[in-house]
């Protein structure tokens, strides 16, 4: 679900972004799952953070335990452990919106 895909986010906004895999099987995919805007970097920086110690992803259901990697100053890598030793990972960026 994204919470910001339909309207554009103003460019002096703050932007949490998570990438996770959708779907199943053959149909499985890499995807932009959630965009939150903040007024600032610090904001989104913490609710950055946040997530990537408690987001849920779609992949694997019922996550069990995750590990997190800090991997850049503005990046998170989370990987999640589920039933039958199932692992998926997610991402969780700040980013600051640009002109195309």
């Amino acid at each position: 679900m994204v919470e910001e895909e339909t309207r554009r986010v103003p460019l002096d906004r703050w932007c949490v972004l998570i990438e996770e895999t959708v779907g199943s099987a053959s149909y499985a995919r890499w995807e932009l799952t959630k965009i939150k805007s903040f007024g600032s970097r610090g904001d989104a920086l913490t609710e950055a953070a946040n997530l990537a110690k408690g987001y849920e992803p779609e992949h694997p259901p019922k996550g069990r335990s995750r590990r997190v990697f800090r991997t850049g100053d503005d990046l998170w890598t989370v990987q999640v452990r589920g039933a039958k030793e199932q692992t998926s990972h997610f991402r969780v960026l700040v980013a600051k919106p640009e002109t195309a």
